[in-house]
């Protein structure tokens, strides 16, 4: 075939397209930068710390050594201490959430007030709740310790940051205090959608107080404190700064984490591919802890009979 039948059949193609094929076509080329740039700022790194961990330190060839290193002594008890660490403040976050959205959901005076308070946390720097907790629990100076002399519930100043059996709890507590925001939100959110008819007609059915909280309200927020469970709990999990802050992962590692484990292979240790192993785990157990809420959710709305 000619060049210039080719011409022509290609000028014949391009006559007989419509308007919306050319809008496609323009939609296609416009946003081909975009995913361009998404390719290469997400897909390209992604990649890249996947080769990483299949790269063992000192060696070019690939292979599974830096997983194998998953399983030894060091990895399993700081996947355990984040676990702990991850269920634990969401517990806590969860128990404070659900009253402060019951009690900030009711007409009170200077209700916008105290909602702009509990969301305060959030937007505290992280080194400044640090600092603040490392004061509280100040063996010589720390408000905990004077409140609890004080009142006579304790006899010795505790230091509660510096013993491996208090450690841990402080630990959570400060996570649970700096994610409550997060849970508070998405918790209260789900509340004020539930319309103030169904409250009312239970009420004429003789539900009051403690019944309407359990088969109405909670009924209601079960799947808001589930999605907050799960993104807080993500978030807990895979926080570094605030334990590397109040701990630095000890007393003796009962406090290290997947996160903290991840920055000493790679900025102590000088090995990218142990560290990029931790950080592929770290981003697997939040896939799964996803993958699991919407399973659950789908579960519940099937019994149900929703789409």
């Amino acid at each position: 075939m000619r060049v210039s039948e080719r011409r022509s059949l290609f000028g014949q193609w391009w006559s007989s397209l419509t308007l919306d094929i050319y809008m496609q076509i323009a939609g296609i080329v416009l946003v081909f930068p975009a995913i361009f740039l998404l390719l290469a700022l997400l897909i390209a790194p992604f990649t890249f710390i996947i080769w990483s961990s299949l790269i063992k330190k000192g060696e070019t060839g690939l292979g599974l050594a830096n997983y194998s290193w998953l399983l030894g002594r060091t990895f399993l008890p700081s996947l355990k201490n984040s676990l702990i660490i991850g269920v634990g403040s969401v517990a806590l976050e969860i128990l404070a959430a659900v009253p402060l959205a019951l009690l900030l959901n009711q007409r009170l005076y200077g209700r916008g007030i105290f909602r702009a308070l509990v969301t305060l946390p959030w937007a505290v720097p992280t080194i400044s709740v640090a600092a603040s907790f490392l004061w509280l629990s100040n063996t010589n100076y720390g408000l905990f310790n004077q409140i609890g002399l004080a009142s006579g519930i304790l006899s010795l100043p505790l230091a509660f940051l510096g013993d491996p059996k208090l450690a841990m709890p402080a630990v959570i507590v400060a996570h649970a205090w700096k994610g409550l925001p997060l849970v508070f939100i998405i918790i209260f959110a789900a509340l004020q959608s539930l319309p103030s008819e169904h409250l009312e007609a239970a009420k004429v059915d003789g539900a009051w107080g403690l019944s309407q909280l359990r088969y109405i309200i909670l009924p209601h927020l079960k799947t808001a404190i589930g999605l907050a469970a799960v993104l807080s709990g993500i978030y807990n999990f895979a926080l570094f700064d605030l334990t590397f802050l109040l701990t630095g992962g000890g007393p003796s590692g009962t406090t290290m984490t997947l996160p903290m484990l991840e920055y000493n292979q790679m900025f102590r240790s000088l090995d990218t591919g142990r560290a990029a192993a931790v950080g592929l785990t770290i981003f697997l157990v939040g896939v799964l802890a996803l993958a699991l809420l919407f399973w659950l959710n789908t579960q519940d709305r099937k019994k149900r009979g929703l789409r």
